[in-house]
Parts: C-alpha cells; structure tokens; sequence
C-alpha cells in the first residue's frame, strides 16, 4: 500500500472518531473534548462523552469494519462484485436468529443466534444455488428474496410473542446503533478482531478464488472445501454485527468497491484497509443519521442504504452488460 494510501486511511478514520464524538444533541468542539478529558469537572459532559457517545462510537466501527470485511470475503469467494451480505439475506438470516434469541431471553447469547441464523441462510443460498447453476445475477435475486423472507418472518415472530417490542424491532431491523447491548459489545473485540486477523492471515487464499473456481484448482486449492470456511467466517462477522446493531445494508458493497479504486485487487492491502475504512464510513452514517433532523434520529441503515443503493444500480448496470441473467 502506497504511503499516501496509508495516510489516507488513517487520517479518515480519526476524523470520523473525531466527527463522531464532538457531534450529537449538543456540539462538543475538538477543544472542548480533549478539556472534558483532562478536566476532574464537568462530570455530566464526561458521561455523556464516555457513556454514550465513546461506545457508540467504537460500536459502529466494528459493526462497519466487520460488514465490510464480510463482503471482501463474499465477492471474493463468489467471484460477484454484488456479493453482500445484506443483499444474499445472510443478514435476514442472522435477524431471524436474534428473533428468536429475542423470545427465549438469551440477551447474551444472541451472537450465537444470530451466527446460527446466518449460516442457516448460507446453507439455504448454496442448496439452492447447487439445483440449479445459478448466474451471479440471479444468485443476487435468489439472495434478496431470502433476505425478505426471513426478515418478514423475525418480525412476525416478535410481533405474535412480544407485541410490545414490535416498535423496538422495527426500529432495530432498519439499522439502529443506539440500540446495542453493552455486554455483547465488550464481547464484540474477542470475536471480531480474531475473524479480521484470520482473513489476512490468508489473504493469498482470497487472490487465488478471486481468480475463478477453475484456475484456484490449477494452482493447488480446493474451493469446495475452502468455500465453506470462508462463508463461515463471513456468516460468524455478519451474525455479530447484526446482533450488535440489525440490518444496516450496502457496508459490504460500497466499501470493498472504493477500497479496490484506492489500494488495487490485492487482499493483502484491501483487507487492513477494508477495516479501518469500513469503520470509519459508518461512524460518519451514525453521526449524520442522529444529527441531520434533531432532536429525532434517523436509523442508520436509512444512510448507508441511500449511498449503497445508487452504488448497488451502478454496479449492476454494469455487470449486466457483460452476461445475460
């Protein structure tokens, strides 16, 4: 990665950190926030800095950083510049997971629900996808249409059980980093930061598959077997960021995509720069999304769905004009 990349990157992250914590219902300038550190006073600006708006901060970093880092491995893995999470309902899969930890009460658990979940709609996708040879296009369909079926039905399952959550749930499945559990978040670094380090670990893995099933064979790997390994990773990344802050769409789309315009097709770059970039992006979504009509907060998902949907139609347009669906 080329110097100014790598100063690029970080000097984007650290300003949406910095955007993020000086913005919300009461403007704290740069100033301001390093006094509020240093001071012994002000203890009511320090909760407010260290209570609510540092872990949300730091939530939606690893919930951008993970969907990005999920959707590198699909389109890689797939050899489909749409694959994303969202978009291949591995996301309604894990929401669907997180229902019903939901129901039975196992707040600290639902990360495995929702990991559960998600493998559930991987299974479903590659079934389905194994009938038929499916194109990369209507793999996509096929994806969206899972991603609806599961939602609809994690919605119908609060509604019929807990009708007094359903605003709540609603909320959630837009996309809603206020909402995350400060449990499962302290948690979130032992599983997350180990999925990262694994992806980079093998980033050769992801080159070789980035070039075809067939020439991944020629060159000694076998993409079955390793095919299955990587969407668990990707279903274990997806599953707890959708448990941390629900279905927030697009990450996995647009960030994989303006990382490969910066630092090139190599995962040995793209994947550092995935995490911190990804991160990043949505720290900027959440501050726009809770400031742009205050006092009212707008779901996250709303934000990075607008930017992730003109991405997703110009990727498409593309794709369809070099294969018929």
């Amino acid at each position: 990665m080329k110097k100014k990349y790598i100063l690029f990157v970080i000097l984007f992250t650290v300003s949406a950190f910095i955007f993020g914590m000086c913005f919300g219902t009461e403007f704290f300038s740069p100033l301001r926030l390093i006094k509020i550190i240093l001071s012994s006073e002000n203890q009511f600006e320090k909760t407010i800095l260290f209570k609510i708006r540092m872990p949300r901060v730091w939530c939606g970093f690893l919930v951008g950083s993970g969907l990005a880092i999920s959707g590198l491995i699909l389109q890689a893995i797939l050899k489909n510049p749409l694959a994303e999470s969202y978009i291949l309902g591995i996301s309604g899969g894990a929401s669907l997971g997180i229902a019903i930890g939901i129901i039975v009460n196992k707040i600290l658990a639902i990360p495995i629900f929702a990991f559960i979940g998600g493998i559930m709609s991987i299974v479903v996708l590659l079934f389905l996808s194994s009938i038929r040879r499916l194109s990369p296009g209507t793999l996509i369909l096929v994806g969206i249409m899972l991603n609806f079926i599961f939602s609809s039905f994690s919605l119908l399952v609060v509604t019929m059980l807990q009708k007094e959550r359903f605003m709540e749930v609603v909320i959630w499945f837009m996309g809603n980093l206020s909402s995350y559990h400060s449990d499962i978040l302290k948690l979130a670094p032992l599983f997350l930061i180990p999925c990262y380090i694994t992806t980079w670990l093998f980033w050769k893995e992801l080159n070789i598959f980035s070039l075809g099933e067939e020439k991944a064979i020629t060159l000694g790997l076998d993409p079955d077997k390793k095919k299955y390994f990587w969407l668990s990773i990707s279903g274990l990344i997806t599953g707890y960021c959708v448990s941390l802050a629900g279905l927030i769409g697009f990450i996995g789309l647009v960030v994989p995509h303006t990382v490969r315009i910066l630092v090139g097709a190599d995962h040995k770059k793209t994947i550092p720069a995935a995490v911190f970039i990804g991160g990043a992006f949505l720290v900027i979504a959440d501050t726009i999304a809770r400031t742009i009509v205050k006092p009212i907060e707008i779901p996250v998902g709303v934000i990075s769905g607008f930017f992730g949907g003109i991405m997703f139609v110009l990727i498409l347009f593309k794709t369809t004009r070099k294969q018929k669906w």
